[in-house]
């Protein structure tokens, strides 16, 4: 079926039933027996041995080794989300394991370093006496740096997520990596705070001795389980197993969280009464840590959950909220200017298959948001350049399922100075006289390997429901499948044969439409335009998802449009 965005994917056995709307959505995603129930009881399900993560026993002992002999230790992390937490959460075990030990955080300088770890970056960690450097969500594909760690004499412990994408192991004292090859560990695309996490929660079991912690250590086991959590959140990675199950526990335990930095963060990002959940964490908290990143540095998020002092953490969460408002503020100018590029030079055009772009006047912290809103408009590949001081083009990309964007990127190398990332999104950077190149190499790549029915969305359907079954009650029952993210996504619904009851416009710009439905609200977001081929009493077949809306102490069922089609 096709509806004016999308094309439905229906599957057979969805059609209505008496079996309640939770039970029929379970079922039409292949969830039986004791499987439904682990799903549904994700907060209190039992995780992977953290022992049996490849490398992470290995590490372990070279940490403890260093801690005791005294040697001066440096954790290395990217500047998202999930490489901010987990070097928070390691460094708090570190301290607590040994709070006379030598330690530096190293966050690198998005614009000035890129993404990883950075040669420089590592001639000045040992100058300062550095023995051992542990990284964070990086540093597996860093041939060129773990050699030039190996010269300096300093130790390495990589622990990392991303694909090795053809690059041979590396050579280093430990390597902790939930996909390496031949591995048989379960859950291979946890997110880097998840492996961090794994790898704290073997220092906390080692350094107590056994399973049975002393309540202090459990609280920083805890606290670094809130970190953990926003970490799979924030960076976007399949929602399932380990990774929902890490998400679930964090969610669960973040209102009770005594790290000071997160507590302020909740009081800047939710409102009382509010509901904690993935959204907020995915779209309020995540973007704010992020924006230290985007557009200054990410030491300031780095501090925030670092920060033992509550006025501290309150003056840095405020701080982090007006640098993301900035952010804001620069990717809508940005996202105007691209958007008017990409049409002009006819890369939205049918026979193409790819959108790059690149600008001096962008900034390349920001761009990486706004190739996911073009994405999600034109339903193809992006990548979007801006210039550094350095004279170099630094960018980010983001794709569309079955187009891993780290293997176009590592089919066209030879044209960027370094690139990394996995399927879904990816960093870049070249010469600003090599993007001619670049840009026609991967504009030819995304043509052999997309066609044109690979750029309409499909909307996978969980099955059909009756108008009757627009209630809270069907709400708060799908509720139970949270946390929701890509690879557990919010129940797709499908309403057939339905007239509208009202039709307006709202939003800035009269941006949105709000429908209502069978007596329903139904906004769809960024449709404001197809008001009037969608005036009241037209009969509409509608896809969305159920929620809640929450307005002064009161709730109501919404059903949030993802598309529909006319009789």
């Amino acid at each position: 079926m096709q509806g004016e965005l999308c094309r439905w994917a229906y599957p057979q056995d969805a059609a209505i039933s008496q079996e309640p709307l939770l039970e029929r959505v379970l079922s039409a995603r292949g969830f039986e027996g004791v499987e439904r129930t682990a799903y549904l009881e994700a907060v209190s399900a039992e995780l992977h041995p953290a022992e049996a993560l490849p490398g992470a026993i290995a590490a372990a002992e070279r940490i403890e080794r260093a801690l005791e002999a005294n040697e001066r230790v440096a954790i290395y992390g990217d500047y998202d989300v999930d490489g901010v937490t987990s070097m928070a959460m390691l460094m708090r075990m570190l301290r607590f394991i040994n709070p006379e030990a030598q330690l530096e955080a190293y966050v690198p300088h998005r614009l000035e370093e890129g993404y990883g770890l950075n040669g420089a970056a590592l001639e000045g960690l040992r100058s300062r006496g550095t023995d051992l450097v542990i990284t964070v969500d990086c540093g597996v594909t860093a041939e060129r740096e773990i050699s030039i760690a190996a010269d300096l004499g300093m130790d390495l412990i990589i622990t990392d997520h991303h694909p090795l994408e053809g690059h041979a192991l590396p050579d280093v004292a430990a390597l902790v990596h939930p996909g390496l090859p031949g591995s048989d560990y379960p859950w291979p695309t946890l997110s880097g705070s998840a492996v961090a996490w794994k790898l704290l929660r073997v220092l906390a079991t080692r350094h107590a001795g056994g399973e049975d912690m002393p309540p202090r250590l459990r609280k920083v086991v805890a606290d670094a389980l809130c970190l953990a959590g926003m970490g799979v959140i924030a960076d976007v990675v399949p929602l399932v197993g380990e990774n929902r199950v890490l998400a679930a526990k964090s969610l669960a335990l973040l209102p009770h969280c005594s790290i000071k930095g997160v507590a302020a963060m909740l009081l800047e990002c939710v409102k009382p009464g509010e509901t904690l959940d993935a959204s907020t964490v995915g779209f309020r908290i995540g973007p704010r840590l992020n924006a230290a990143g985007r557009i200054g540095h990410a030491q300031e998020a780095f501090d925030l959950l670092m920060t033992d002092d509550d006025q501290t953490a309150r003056d840095l969460a405020a701080r982090l909220t007006a640098v993301n408002a900035t952010r804001q503020e620069l990717m809508r100018e940005i996202e105007r200017e691209a958007i008017e590029m990409a049409e002009s030079s006819g890369q939205t055009d049918d026979d193409q298959r790819m959108i790059m772009l690149a600008s001096k006047d962008w900034h390349p912290g920001v761009v990486g948001i706004v190739c996911s809103r073009l994405v999600e408009r034109y339903d193809r590949p992006t990548v979007l350049m801006g210039s550094t001081e350095d004279g170099l083009l630094r960018g980010s990309a983001r794709s569309i399922d079955g187009y891993p964007i780290n293997e176009a990127l590592a089919a066209c190398r030879e044209h960027f100075t370094s690139s990394g990332g996995h399927a879904m999104a990816a960093g870049m950077s070249l010469s600003s006289d090599k993007f001619d190149q670049a840009q026609a190499a991967m504009l030819a790549h995304a043509r052999e390997h997309l066609n044109s029915s690979d750029l309409v969305r499909t909307l996978a359907i969980d099955c059909e429901i009756e108008a009757d079954e627009l209630t809270l009650t069907s709400a708060r029952s799908l509720a139970r499948m949270q946390p929701f993210g890509r690879g557990n996504e919010t129940p797709l619904l499908l309403l057939r044969g339905v007239k509208v009851d009202e039709s307006k416009v709202m939003g800035r710009g009269s941006r949105h439409l709000s429908l209502r439905i069978e007596g329903t609200r139904a906004p769809w977001f960024g449709q404001g335009h197809r008001i009037d081929s969608l005036p009241r009493g037209v009969c509409v077949d509608v896809v969305g998802n159920l929620q809640i809306n929450r307005w002064r102490g009161t709730e109501s069922v919404e059903l949030l449009i993802r598309d529909l089609r006319r009789h």
